[in-house]
Formats: C-alpha cells, sequence, structure tokens
C-alpha cells in the first residue's frame, strides 16, 4: 500500500511540475489535448469522441469581467461547443503511423451586436461537419526513449456559413468550418519509467511534446492567429483494466488578422494553462476514457469569453493486432 502511494505521489509530481512553466486555452473551435488513447495497441484504430466546452465567462487579461465592460462593436455573450470527433489510425510499420479526424460542430453563439447606439441580442443554433485534419506520424528509437516528429494539414472541408439572422452570421471563428488550409509540425519524446510499484504492468509512460500550427486564410479573407502547443502526460495503471490519466497542455494564441470582417483583432488571442486529470477504463482493444481540462491560468487579449472546466470523453477500439 506505501508503495503505491508512494508511486501515486510522484506521478502527480512529475505530471504537475511543468505546469509553473507552460499555459494552454480552449477556445471556440477545440481543447488542446495530447492523445489519451491507446494508439500503439494495433495497427488500425478507430475513436470516437465528445467534448463539452461552455464559454461563458468574459474576461479582461487574468481578470473576470461583465459583458460589454470593454466597448466593442460586438459583445460576447455566450458559446457551448458540443464538439463529436471521428478518428482512425493506421500503422503500416513501427515507425510510421498517419490518422485522420474529423469532427461535427453542435454549436449555441449568442452576442450582442452593437449597431448605432442600438444593441442587439442575436443567438445562433447550428451544426455541421467540420475541418478534415490528416497528421503522419515518424517515430525514431532512441536510448531509453522514443522520440517522434509530426506533421499534417488541415483542408477547408466543414460548414463555412450558417443560417443568418437579421441578415447577420456569426465569426468565422465560430462557425464548424474555417475555409483555409492550415499546416501542423510537431515534435516529442516518449519515456517509460519504471515504477516499482506498476512494474508488472510495464511502468509509467511519460510524453512530452511541442506543436506548431499555421493557419492561412480563410472565409471573408479571415485568418486565424499562429498557434504553439505543449503538453507533458503521463499515466498510472493502478489495476489491469484502469489507467489514470493526467496531462498539462499549453496553447499559445496571436492574434487573429480579421480580414474583411467587422471583428476586432485586439480581442483575439492570448495564453492560458490547464490541467487536465483523466481516467482509461477497458481490455481487449476497447478503451473508454474521458478527462477534465481545468484551468489554471487564462490571460486573454482585450475581452473574451472564457470557460471555467472543460469535458473531454471518448471510445477506441484495436480492429487488427
Amino acid at each position: 500500500m506505501h508503495r503505491h502511494f508512494a508511486a501515486f505521489a510522484a506521478w502527480i509530481l512529475l505530471s504537475a511540475f511543468p505546469a509553473a512553466h507552460a499555459a494552454a486555452s480552449c477556445g471556440a473551435e477545440n481543447c488542446p489535448l495530447d492523445q489519451p488513447a491507446r494508439w500503439d495497441e494495433a495497427s488500425l484504430n478507430f475513436e470516437v469522441s465528445q467534448q463539452y466546452i461552455d464559454q461563458d465567462q468574459p474576461r479582461i487579461g487574468t481578470e473576470d469581467a461583465v459583458v460589454g465592460q470593454i466597448s466593442s462593436h460586438e459583445d460576447e455573450v455566450r458559446t457551448v461547443n458540443r464538439i463529436t470527433l471521428g478518428r482512425a489510425s493506421y500503422s503500416w510499420s513501427p515507425a510510421w503511423t498517419a490518422s485522420v479526424s474529423l469532427p461535427y460542430v453542435d454549436r449555441t453563439h449568442e452576442h450582442i451586436h452593437n449597431h448605432l447606439g442600438e444593441p442587439e441580442y442575436l443567438r445562433w443554433n447550428y451544426h455541421g461537419i467540420g475541418d478534415l485534419e490528416t497528421v503522419v506520424t515518424r517515430r525514431m528509437g532512441m536510448a531509453g526513449a522514443r522520440g517522434f516528429v509530426t506533421a499534417g494539414v488541415k483542408a477547408p472541408t466543414g460548414l463555412r456559413n450558417v443560417e443568418e439572422i437579421d441578415g447577420d452570421q456569426p465569426e468565422p471563428t465560430a462557425r464548424p468550418g474555417t475555409g483555409s488550409w492550415d499546416f501542423m509540425g510537431g515534435l516529442g519524446a516518449e519515456w517509460r519509467l519504471h515504477v516499482m510499484a506498476f512494474h508488472d504492468r510495464g511502468g509509467m509512460p511519460l510524453r512530452a511534446s511541442v506543436n506548431g500550427r499555421w493557419n492561412t486564410r480563410g472565409t471573408e479573407r479571415y485568418r486565424v492567429g499562429s498557434e504553439f502547443t505543449a503538453h507533458i502526460a503521463t499515466e498510472a495503471p493502478v489495476v489491469s483494466w484502469g489507467t489514470l490519466l493526467l496531462q498539462t497542455n499549453l496553447r499559445v494564441h496571436a492574434k487573429d488578422d480579421v480580414g474583411e470582417t467587422d471583428a476586432e483583432a485586439g480581442n483575439t488571442g492570448g495564453t492560458a494553462l490547464y490541467v487536465s486529470p483523466g481516467l482509461r477504463v477497458g481490455g481487449r482493444g476497447t478503451f473508454l476514457y474521458g478527462l477534465v481540462q481545468i484551468p489554471v491560468y487564462q490571460r486573454v487579449n482585450g475581452i473574451q469569453l472564457v470557460s471555467d472546466t472543460n469535458l473531454y470523453v471518448g471510445v477506441t477500439h484495436a480492429m487488427v493486432r
């Protein structure tokens, strides 16, 4: 019992330590997470996940605010994101893996349009297919570790226009698809920690990665700002059928180029920090998992909406062993 407690405490400390130096934020689209499914279990995997992000708290810098505290053409009130993501992964060798993912977005968006001094409350409920992403991973063996490099592209397959209300649509970033071709790249490493309490279950993995994303112009020539993300993730296989998960996740988002829209670039971009505990259960190739993203630090430019917590659940199944 003492050995298990000591191992669990070490796991908490090891994963939480980088939190003082990292940051992340959940925007209007998705949550930054290291892959919580077990993609090394098989050569062919399928996953379905669900994200729930309720952005209902206005924020100025690092402090909570109220709607309209900074005057703007549009005062954001609330955005509720329900994102179902389908993902397939195929490894044709131990070194190479390719994955494709396609989201289905169900979103509620509310803002106040200030036109000629008259505030007008607008509320949209819409859903549709989002943008398709393809990522290729190259793994490389290292002494006592394994490194990997990723490269990917997002295609403009998503719904770019939604039903208008009083002749108005929500901002391009709030629609299911951005209409842009975006490019991603990253690198990282994985280690296997030989913790005595979990020695018979293969020890504890530790994974660190950094990623960059460059976005091109899309709908109404709007260009989402470039992003930098970083992740530290580990897990503790406490029982044969259950594993505790813990991550720290970073996203640094540059300001957007608002293109031909009337959005305000000064109210985009920022930095924030999340710690994401979770649980994975299952066996025989099928696993259920869930994580909660808890904000530790959030800083936004201008005034923006943030969420208090974010939920991420999913199921993955290995088709070929």
